[in-house]
């Protein structure tokens, strides 16, 4: 019988750095760079849009904004301007809070916000004339955000509208429920490795459409 080439301890040796230099993309293509997040806005106040993340094997398609009449933070006035101003189409990126916002998370995390900067379009002058930078996707409240932060819990609703003016100070909110938040953040915790894996788009979308998609049915509680 032929001796084997390698001894065993070699062999392991041999596999520990193949794992090591073997880039990540090979390991797990669905993770690899390329994969897309589009923002489509309808301009309407009631249906403002939606949001999809398009992952190379996973996807998250259509997380509905809600409009002005949905519960939690809303920013009307950022809605309005939609319709009023035309919607600030092209190419943004992921981008982390500013150290202004003094903001408790550093990055994306559930409860929190996912800000969008625009880099390129016409938008640009959308939010020039505004003073912001970009699209933020939030749920209804940060409370959870404040857990350990805030020891006085009849501060927590201060706090809470703090963080949410100064949010909006900076960018455009747009709120999806608490449910699409918890699916957004699963998501977002599965398939990320960084945040320039993501081409981000924002994009006009027809208001028939968005309405057909995020109206919920006529027995369905209103929107949280």
């Amino acid at each position: 019988m032929a001796k084997t080439m390698f001894s065993f301890p070699m062999m392991r040796r041999i596999l520990y750095l193949l794992l090591i230099f073997t880039p990540v993309s090979a390991l797990a293509p669905g993770l690899c760079l390329g994969s897309e997040i589009i923002v489509r806005l309808s301009g309407k106040s009631d249906y403002p849009g939606d949001l999809s993340l398009l992952g190379k094997n996973i996807q998250l398609k259509k997380i509905c904004f809600l409009g002005i009449d949905a519960k939690g933070k809303i920013d009307k006035e950022f809605l309005n301007s939609l319709s009023q101003k035309g919607i600030p189409e092209g190419d943004y990126r992921i981008a982390p809070p500013f150290p202004s916002e003094q903001w408790p998370a550093k990055s994306f995390k559930k409860n929190g916000a996912l800000r969008l900067k625009i880099i390129a379009g016409p938008g640009w002058k959308f939010f020039e004339s505004s003073g912001m930078s970009g699209v933020a996707i939030h749920g209804r409240d940060f409370y959870p955000l404040l857990d350990g932060i805030v020891k006085k819990k009849i501060m927590i609703t201060f706090y809470n509208d703090m963080l949410f003016d100064r949010l909006r100070k900076h960018w455009g909110p747009l709120r999806i429920s608490n449910w699409d938040m918890g699916r957004l953040a699963d998501y977002w915790d599965k398939v990320t490795l960084t945040s320039k894996q993501w081409e981000v788009r924002l994009v006009t979308t027809n208001p028939e459409e968005i309405e057909k998609t995020c109206k919920p049915p006529a027995t369905k509680r209103t929107p949280d």
